[in-house]
């Protein structure tokens, strides 16, 4: 059931990314439920909430790494997902199923104007999830020209999704330079040579030039970390996603790479982090958002977010995090 999603498209034509009505299933786990949010460019956005509250599964949806139940993701105004019809009441209007259902209330209903009668068919086929998989060729075409008109590939979205994970991900049969330059000279983004000169920069300007033939297993976690970090710069993202970044290290090894994530911010990198770390979403994020039992409870500025919490689920949170 996806009882209560909105009839509504792109919520930010501005926005970097838009995520709308996002719903996510684990078998009859209902993980997320109903989230919808914009990423501006040069945002730097903090996720917080309880473990298991949907967090992660919201930040891998960004860039597919989980595919949606229901909704859709968009990125710089382009579909990365399958059409959702029921964001969009126009294709709903396609359906033989919103033909029926509007005969049925207007025949059940004589004093309902024609609009009264849409809104109503409408509400009624989202509430019980009435859209069947073959709804007549109206609708096929209209689902086909939304796609056809809007789809960005999402293997092209990648490349501008960077995405840091909390165990690093890197491959422990390449050097920390192969680590780097594999995915921009695979995809073609940069030659060999001119990848292994941005990759040596990158290094440099982290302090670990000198790691670049060794293997990741001798380094520490926060040096693996902040290679997984130039790694994903490597590919010159215009958003980085970062999914608790440090909770898998060391306490002593927090604070380096906590160092080059608030450098990346004050360059300007838009930046989605889902963290623990309170004191960084209080120093560098321009919007805090609270995520609990899969929904958005409560978004706004640092200040006000941490100063003057509303909902109540937040402020138990909190009271107990800081």
């Amino acid at each position: 059931m996806n009882e209560g999603k909105e009839v509504f498209f792109r919520s930010d034509d501005d926005a970097l990314i838009n995520v709308c009505g996002l719903y996510k299933y684990f078998g009859k786990t209902e993980v997320l439920k109903g989230v919808s949010c914009s990423i501006k460019k040069g945002e730097k956005v903090a996720i917080i909430g309880l473990s298991g509250s949907g967090k992660s599964t919201f930040l891998r949806c960004m860039n597919l790494l989980e595919t949606p139940t229901y909704g859709e993701i968009w990125f710089e105004n382009k579909l990365l997902t399958p059409v959702d019809p029921y964001l969009h009441a126009d294709i709903i209007r396609k359906s033989r199923t919103y033909k029926e259902v509007r005969a049925k209330i207007s025949a059940e209903n004589p004093a309902f104007t024609e609009t009264d009668a849409d809104k109503a068919a409408i509400s009624e086929i989202k509430a019980h999830d009435l859209l069947k998989k073959n709804e007549g060729k109206s609708y096929a075409a209209a689902i086909k020209a939304f796609y056809k008109s809007n789809f960005l590939d999402a293997d092209l979205a990648r490349r501008k999704i960077g995405m840091v994970f909390q165990h690093f991900n890197l491959f422990n049969n390449l050097t920390v330079l192969k680590n780097m330059t594999l995915a921009p000279v695979e995809t073609g983004l940069y030659g060999k040579e001119e990848a292994e000169e941005k990759a040596l920069g990158l290094l440099r300007r982290i302090g670990l030039a000198d790691k670049a033939d060794v293997y990741p297993a001798t380094l520490s976690g926060g040096q693996k970390q902040r290679i997984a970090i130039v790694r994903a710069l490597m590919m010159d993202p215009d958003v980085l996603l970062f999914d608790e970044p440090t909770s898998a290290l060391d306490p002593e090894m927090v604070g380096e790479v906590l160092s080059l994530m608030k450098e990346l911010a004050n360059d300007g990198m838009t930046m989605v982090v889902v963290t623990h770390e309170m004191g960084f979403a209080k120093e560098v994020a321009s919007r805090v958002i609270f995520i609990d039992d899969g929904v958005i409870k409560e978004e706004n500025g640092p200040e006000e977010f941490f100063g003057e919490p509303k909902d109540e689920r937040l402020k138990d949170f909190l009271s107990k995090v800081l």
